[in-house]
């Protein structure tokens, strides 16, 4: 996978019923824009609930006008479903069958430090990143602070919604 043709989707888990719609026409509006700006390829999500099922299900979607591009699954470990609904589930599995890989990052069972290992990951293989990021102090904060202080283009839709 080449890193300056990648994008990776960074987000929270939980987000406001009413704010859906608008951040997936924004998804939409920037995942094209990275296919016809930048000739990126190739977008990561790493299969959380929240930000992460609604990014990867845009590329999945937009892959019926784009088909050249591809969607990767970056995801902390084994079983971290385990608690999820079933809907939940159900839009897990219909987004791994639809990626084009999936990866595990660790072996092991689910920590927060999977998910900071995950994070790291998809930021080392990526030139370009897609958020939703309201409060700089989680784990999606943290991660933008990483991406931007490794040079890479951020994009933070919560940054268009909220202004």
């Amino acid at each position: 996978m080449e890193k300056t043709r990648t994008c990776f989707f960074t987000g929270h888990r939980r987000i406001s019923k009413d704010k859906t719609d608008i951040i997936k026409s924004k998804l939409y509006e920037h995942i094209e824009n990275m296919i016809i700006r930048y000739d990126v390829k190739n977008f990561i999500a790493g299969g959380a609930l929240g930000f992460d099922t609604l990014a990867a299900e845009a590329v999945i979607k937009i892959r019926e006008k784009y088909p050249h591009i591809k969607l990767y699954l970056y995801l902390p470990c084994h079983g971290q479903e385990k608690f999820w609904t079933d809907l939940q589930k159900y839009r897990y599995r219909l987004i791994m069958s639809s990626a084009d890989n999936y990866v595990y990052v660790t072996e092991g069972k689910y920590t927060d430090q999977c998910m900071m290992l995950r994070n790291k990951k998809m930021t080392e293989d990526s030139s370009f990143c897609i958020a939703f990021c309201i409060l700089s102090s989680s784990g999606t904060g943290a991660t933008l602070r990483n991406a931007k202080a490794v040079g890479i283009k951020v994009y933070n839709i919560a940054d268009e919604i909220y202004e």
